[in-house]
């Protein structure tokens, strides 16, 4: 498999709602405590999830106005002109980029360079900077999240040699304690009549050398009370502020989630 300068991971869904955030502070909790230097950038500028969770503070506990983005977390937002940090993030020489994309931007994508082929220049300037593009795709039981990855594969595809740059990764969002079960559309499954329905999308994803993980649930109460605190995960597990029960949910989240970080997943992004 060809490896890269840098890997640029991009969460990203259609729509809002499908764990995208909870995945992206989960994977930069991840990395960074595998001490993997990991620069982070939410494009919800400093409001979204990401920057809630994994921002640096000041003694008070407040969000410092200016960000390390390899310490804490950038912002900017996506949906201005600002959205041009998505590229000049590649220019300071870090090997792992995880930018938390709003649901829905795909098309902010499409205008990085202001023009009807604007998403191919944007693998044109992935090329020059030998980076690799890889779009983590949250998928819940929902349809238009298999759709969103079938779309984004589309895309990439058809940039012909560019497609090289871009790599995909589906993220089974198992929150509410799902089963495989629960996503018929993407596994495939054989309707009353005998036929076989579905499938496809996960079939040419795996097909065209992607990979599928999952996140892991983790009981609702304790996320809440976790973007509360406005603390990493590996900050909260031992956080005196949490019940000895939410410690242990968030310990045994971290765990499920490192083993769901499979060789298939780490080897495309480059670990």
């Amino acid at each position: 498999m060809k490896s890269f300068k840098s890997y640029l991971m991009l969460t990203t869904s259609l729509k809002g709602g499908g764990g995208k955030s909870t995945f992206a502070c989960a994977l930069l909790d991840n990395m960074r405590d595998h001490g993997i230097p990991t620069a982070a950038y939410d494009a919800d500028g400093a409001i979204g999830s990401l920057s809630d969770m994994h921002a640096r503070r000041d003694e008070h506990g407040r969000k410092l106005d200016k960000q390390d983005a390899l310490e804490g977390v950038a912002g900017y937002n996506i949906r201005d002109e600002s959205r041009a940090e998505l590229i000049n993030s590649l220019d300071f020489g870090h090997q792992h980029i995880l930018h938390d994309v709003a649901g829905g931007a795909l098309v902010e994508l499409q205008r990085l360079f202001a023009d009807r082929d604007s998403l191919r220049n944007f693998a044109r300037a992935l090329r020059d900077c030998e980076t690799c593009v890889v779009f983590f795709h949250l998928v819940t039981p929902d349809i238009s999240t298999i759709e969103s990855v079938a779309r984004h594969m589309k895309l990439t595809d058809d940039l012909g040699d560019l497609a090289a740059y871009f790599r995909h990764i589906a993220v089974l969002n198992m929150q509410g304690n799902r089963s495989d079960q629960d996503f018929p559309v993407w596994y495939g499954y054989t309707n009353r009549q005998g036929e076989m329905r579905g499938g496809k999308t996960r079939q040419r994803l795996l097909e065209n050398g992607g990979a599928e993980m999952h996140l892991p649930a983790l009981n609702e109460r304790t996320m809440v009370l976790l973007k509360d605190l406005g603390l990493p995960f590996a900050q909260a597990c031992r956080d005196r502020g949490l019940s000895l029960i939410d410690q242990q949910r968030i310990s045994i989240f971290r765990q499920d989630f490192d083993e769901a970080m499979t060789a298939d997943v780490r080897q495309l992004i480059g670990l």
